[in-house]
């Protein structure tokens, strides 16, 4: 194939000799020492719209050369899709917007990407990060040349109707299936965020979540009885559909906590409530929908946004928004919480680890010393944590836990009381933490 690009040039060079030098030059940074044959729709993309104007050439004037000429290469080298594409209008519109500033031109390049149907998507299971390891990085190439063939097959038509459906079926299909070993790149991909996510250097308590990685990085399946471990959070959507009453400060309606309340027997003090603050159970489920952003404010009503309709009538997706909550803090609340629910998932009995004997431990005691071993510090005091301490940021996210029926029995938090989760409190708090370390530190 050298041969073949070399006999091409030098045909270039008698007929036009600048041309055929600006044409190697442009093909030598293209293919960065790699055989022609690793050349992409997606990489010539790039050149075209965005490595010529930013690094290759500074002077707009030599542009439409550069691309003429490499253009008049591909055609002598029989890859007219890439000729197509250096000469195309879309080239000239990208290359007329970096003429007016370096940021009009980037967001010409990114529309034009986005648009040419070869980036890879984001997915429900996958959003893709900036900062990628190898694993990601290899699977986004061959994401992108899969698209390519798919493109050029007719399969996927940028631009028609229906055509980024189309594209994301193409993706996933793509990245879930397995290689020889069983294993897809989504796969992959997973494995290497948690284990990245477990060797954080500011996050050295998840050290002992390591005995789990192949779980995290699997994460659960929405069971069966999601619909009747989720009902209050449905039940309070449907009140929010419909718009719920505020009191002056912003608390929900006394007649919908009492109503709350007496449908799933949850013990108030006083009983019957008075306010939202006499139910644990409520300032729970207030603070999940607004974490969620699935409620905001109108006036004197709480209402539902758009993505709180979704989450409505979707029972998986909003196992996963309730799920992902759970994580979604920062600081000493999050160190905490994942050391609780990875004690909890030790304990299982459906671990590959060991599951614990000591039922007498206090499960708040022991997330405390982990907490105190990885050098953790209380986030209002600045010194050691102490269990009260542990208790207290805890609170909220094991009252939504007891809510949803996560724990064998009620008082998780109980001195001398080491709690099992359940059935669907393990697959609950498995996909938790498998969305907190599968997801990228920033997406694209």
């Amino acid at each position: 194939m050298q041969e073949t690009v070399a006999a091409a040039i030098a045909h270039l060079a008698r007929t036009d000799p600048a041309a055929a030098r600006t044409a190697e030059s442009a093909l030598d940074t293209l293919v960065s020492g790699r055989r022609l044959e690793s050349l992409t729709q997606r990489a010539v993309q790039e050149f075209c719209w965005h490595v010529l104007p930013v690094r290759f050439s500074s002077e707009p004037s030599e542009w439409q050369f550069v691309t003429d000429s490499l253009s008049c290469l591909f055609r002598l080298l029989d890859l007219d899709r890439y000729a197509d594409i250096c000469v195309s209008e879309r080239t000239r519109e990208v290359l007329r917007a970096y003429a007016v500033s370096y940021d009009t031109g980037v967001a010409a390049y990114e529309r034009s990407m986005r648009s040419s149907g070869v980036t890879p998507p984001d997915l429900p299971e996958l959003t893709w990060g900036t900062a990628l390891g190898s694993a990601e990085i290899e699977a986004y190439r061959e994401t992108s040349a899969a698209l390519e063939l798919a493109i050029a097959a007719g399969e996927v038509r940028p631009g028609a109707r229906g055509w980024r459906s189309a594209q994301e079926e193409r993706a996933r299909s793509f990245l879930t299936q397995p290689d020889p070993s069983g294993l897809s790149y989504l796969d992959k991909i997973r494995q290497e965020r948690v284990a990245e996510w477990l060797a954080s250097r500011s996050h050295p308590h998840r050290e002992h979540l390591i005995p789990l990685r192949g779980q995290l990085a699997a994460g659960a399946e929405v069971p069966h009885d999601a619909p009747k471990a989720l009902a209050p959070v449905r039940r309070l959507l449907d009140y929010a559909a419909e718009g719920i009453s505020l009191t002056q400060i912003g608390y929900m309606s006394p007649t919908v906590v009492r109503a709350l309340c007496e449908e799933f027997d949850w013990e108030t003090s006083p009983s019957p409530p008075r306010s939202e603050t006499d139910a644990m159970q409520l300032i729970a489920l207030h603070k999940l929908l607004r974490t969620m952003r699935a409620v905001r404010r109108s006036g004197r009503r709480l209402v539902l946004t758009r993505h709180g309709r979704q989450l409505r009538e979707d029972i998986d997706e909003l196992w996963r928004a309730v799920a992902e909550s759970v994580l979604m803090t920062d600081g000493f609340e999050q160190a905490a919480t994942e050391t609780l629910l990875g004690l909890l998932l030790l304990r299982s009995p459906r671990s590959v680890v060991t599951p614990r004997r000591d039922e007498d431990v206090d499960i708040a005691d022991e997330a405390c010393k982990l907490l105190i071993q990885a050098g953790w510090e209380d986030d209002v005091t600045g010194g050691r944590p102490r269990t009260d301490q542990v208790r207290s940021v805890l609170i909220t996210v094991v009252w939504l836990l007891e809510i949803l029926g996560c724990v064998a029995g009620p008082d998780l938090l109980g001195e001398g009381r080491a709690k099992r989760l359940t059935k669907v409190g393990r697959a609950f708090a498995l996909t938790a933490i498998h969305l907190s370390a599968t997801s990228p530190s920033a997406s694209i």
